[in-house]
């Protein structure tokens, strides 16, 4: 009797727990024609000329942080790292960034050597910085979490427009923890003289 409820109720088990699901891989573009929607020149990055006060502040930050590192830990390596960021910061804001090709097509985003297909892209918006519009793309990589596309001359409602078709546009993106508190620091604590 056992046996045989054994043998009732295992179909029913069969029927009743759901079958996994298959892993999701999105179709690559197959129906449709590979082309270019909209390709430009523009900087790799977003740049405007710092002021001599930007350079004295990071100066001063960096002796600082040097002297307290020197005085109290004696670590000669976090010394050496604080010296090649500040170098870093240098270079990054005394040098200009030449100008790559952007290209968004029918399969992804292009940007410089680097391409993107769309399935590996979650969101986009617009930002503003140093002057330019700046399109910021979510991804789902763990690297580029996000891209940045200096926009140059296109016009924003005409990128919105093609963008659109394949990725959600954000209007209010979301932010992590580390991305506001950089903010509220560079807010309240300018690395430039803002009243000049």
């Amino acid at each position: 009797m056992p046996k045989e409820e054994k043998q009732k109720s295992s179909p029913k088990n069969k029927q009743e727990q759901p079958e996994a699901p298959e892993f999701f891989t999105p179709k690559m573009m197959e129906a449709e024609e590979i082309k270019t929607l909209l390709s430009w020149q523009a900087p790799s990055r977003p740049f405007r000329k710092k002021d001599r006060s930007y350079y004295t502040t990071i100066a001063i930050l960096v002796i600082l942080l040097v002297m307290i590192v020197f005085l109290w830990l004696q670590d000669f390596l976090l010394i050496g790292v604080l010296l090649a960021l500040a170098f870093v910061a240098y270079v990054l804001a005394f040098v200009p960034p030449h100008n790559i090709g952007y290209r968004i097509s029918t399969q992804g985003i292009t940007i410089g050597e680097d391409f993107y297909f769309w399935h590996f892209l979650n969101a986009f918006w617009f930002k503003e910085k140093e002057g330019l519009k700046i399109l910021h793309i979510q991804t789902g990589l763990r690297f580029p979490a996000q891209l940045m596309l200096v926009l140059g001359n296109q016009d924003e409602e005409k990128v919105k427009k093609l963008v659109a078709r394949f990725l959600p546009f954000v209007e209010v993106p979301y932010k992590s923890w580390m991305e506001k508190w950089s903010e509220s620091l560079q807010k309240h604590f300018p690395l430039e003289n803002i009243h000049r």
